[in-house]
């Protein structure tokens, strides 16, 4: 497994000996260094210490075009042959000659801005930590647009930049994309829409697809055979769906319903209304106590009386049931569970990394359920640190911003050069950072090693750790 070091930089080779997650998870004294606000670019360390306060946020700079240099206007008239002028050679100095610069793409201003604040913040403690002083960090403001990032992509390629970070949105991906492409610079962006990944530009963002396939094939394996789900209306919910089919055939499940809900409470009720059959099960307790009360026997009038307590009578169609939702919508979707007897004890709910939310274990019909999620030891003590520096929490997006900055300050520091080929960032033994363990694969996408999570009254627990490596896959 490849991986990263804050203490050690590994040999041109690329081994990449020690863990990107260290310097996440040790509490090893920080890499030195500073830069202020309003400087154009983030560097390495250049001090030999620094005290664990806040680091200044890191604001971009504005376009610094060099004025154009033209020959001085002649005061006298020239003479019938010029000569050409002698060529002027610019030499600049050795400390600049050996920098490496990385551009990273970032919504700065505009509705995302806090959004880009804090990915850069992230990145910039990666900077700090990881770096050494050849290595320049150089932000570029996407203004939360596809345009703007398209413009932001080249200005990068205007700074000589040999690797892009970024951006964070598919349709500022889309726009970038071609423009560091043409010019033959691979670019790592946060998106977590496969539908813009391609060779070169790779996507670092947690794929929902990913989840669905690591929670489904446990659930498999822990013996679940008909599964159902429900999906929001619209592009996610499609691909979710697609996942839990390809999913549940690869785990040898029969998919009973995939139902879509819409936006509003009372469509989520109708979804789940709908998907547990309640109308069926309903009819079938009537029936039952109609029949019982026609019978006189001291054994039917004990079965009446224990149906009292029930609600519907029958199973749940199905022994697993997939709820893609978080936030309000999961709220909804756990309320109306209880409504029509779904009982969480006997069919398992299956759900998102978005359930790791210390609150989910709130609602008690979500309480029991599974979910897949990057390891939260490692970004638990990667949130310490954060917190530490800025005193604030750090966006979800945080923890791979810092891996993707640590990754390429590593890379940028071998001893024969810079090292952002296409080969190099596809390693098939990935690298292991405050995220996790993940790897970036030839046709753009992603891999991430995914611990499964039990949701409990006060949090949750680990019922099957994430893999400790890619080998399997690879072979």
């Amino acid at each position: 497994m490849k991986q990263l070091s804050v203490t050690g930089l590994v040999p041109a080779s690329l081994a990449l000996a020690a863990a990107l997650a260290l310097a996440a998870c040790q509490d090893t004294a920080t890499g030195s260094g500073r830069n202020t606000a309003g400087a154009p670019m983030v560097t390495g360390p250049a001090v030999t210490s620094r005290d664990e306060t806040p680091l200044p946020r890191q604001t971009p700079p504005g376009a610094e075009t060099p004025a154009p240099v033209a020959a001085p206007a002649p005061s006298v008239p020239p003479p019938p042959t010029p000569q050409p002028p002698s060529q002027i050679t610019l030499i600049p100095p050795e400390e600049m000659a050996n920098q490496v610069r990385v551009g990273i793409l970032l919504p700065l201003s505009g509705p995302q801005a806090d959004i880009g604040r804090a990915l850069l913040d992230a990145a910039s403690l990666a900077v700090f930590e990881i770096s050494d002083v050849n290595f320049i960090l150089m932000p570029f403001d996407t203004r939360g647009t596809a345009e703007g990032a398209a413009e932001s992509a080249k200005d990068a390629l205007a700074a000589d930049v040999r690797l892009v970070i970024g951006p964070v949105f598919s349709a500022a991906v889309q726009a970038a994309a071609p423009v560091l492409l043409q010019a033959g610079v691979n670019t790592i962006a946060l998106s977590n829409n496969q539908d813009v990944a391609e060779p070169g530009a790779y996507l670092a963002g947690l794929f929902p697809e990913l989840q669905i396939e690591r929670v489904i094939g446990y659930a498999a394996r822990r013996g679940t055979r008909r599964i159902a789900a429900l999906v929001p209306a619209g592009p996610f919910g499609r691909r979710a769906a697609k996942t839990v089919r390809a999913a549940a055939a690869a785990g040898g499940m029969d998919i009973v319903e995939i139902r879509e809900y819409g936006p509003l409470a009372d469509k989520i009720a109708e979804a789940v209304r709908t998907i547990s059959e309640y109308e069926t099960r309903r009819k079938a307790l009537l029936e039952q106590r109609k029949t019982l009360e026609a019978l006189e026997d001291e054994g039917s009038k004990r079965a009446l009386k224990r149906l009292e307590i029930l609600e519907t009578l029958g199973p749940l169609p199905f022994d697993a049931l997939v709820v893609a939702a978080s936030g309000e919508d999961l709220v909804n979707a756990a309320a109306q569970l209880g409504n029509f007897d779904v009982d969480t004890k006997r069919s398992r709910l299956l759900g998102l990394s978005s359930w790791a939310a210390p609150n989910t274990g709130r609602e008690p019909a979500l309480v029991g359920g599974w979910y897949a999620v990057p390891p939260l030891d490692a970004d638990d003590k990667f949130s310490l640190k954060y917190r530490a520096m800025y005193a604030s929490d750090p966006h979800p997006l945080g923890p791979a911003t810092y891996d993707l900055v640590a990754l390429a300050a590593i890379l940028a520091s071998g001893e024969d050069g810079p090292k952002f080929d296409r080969a190099t960032l596809t390693a098939e033994t990935g690298f292991a950072g405050a995220s996790g363990l993940f790897r970036l694969r030839a046709d753009g996408l992603s891999d991430r090693a995914l611990e499964v999570r039990e949701v409990l009254t006060d949090g949750s627990r680990v019922i099957d750790p994430a893999r400790a490596s890619f080998e399997a896959l690879s072979n």
